[in-house]
């Protein structure tokens, strides 16, 4: 799997992690982008993506409120 394809699997799975509010998934996907972004040092940053992510939510829940 290109290391692309792998970042927009964890991204996926990151958002349906977020959306379901499960915690212990949405963690174990953090760690596995930290590994992702060690082990490809050339390629998109994972853990970039998912800050992205969790500031949108963020700012919607703000929004919200």
């Amino acid at each position: 799997m290109s290391a692309q394809t792998r970042l927009a699997v964890l991204v996926a799975d990151y958002k349906d992690a977020l959306a379901a509010g499960d915690l212990d998934l949405q963690l174990e996907i953090k760690l596995t982008a930290y590994d992702h972004d060690r082990a490809n040092v050339d390629s998109p940053r994972a853990m970039d993506a998912l800050r992205f992510i969790d500031r949108g939510s963020q700012a919607a829940h703000a929004q919200a409120a």
